[in-house]
């Protein structure tokens, strides 16, 4: 099944980011790999 089936179902659709996003995104995901690391759980 392509993605174009999955977003004529509904199950995707388009989203426009911007670069802030991808950086908070980034931010977290560096913040959770500390934390796997330190044996430690970040509050959220």
């Amino acid at each position: 099944m392509s993605l174009q089936n999955w977003a004529e179902h509904g199950w995707l659709r388009s989203h426009t980011t911007s670069r802030q996003e991808i950086a908070d995104l980034l931010a977290i995901a560096d913040r959770d790999i500390a934390d796997a690391g330190s044996g430690g759980i970040s509050t959220d």
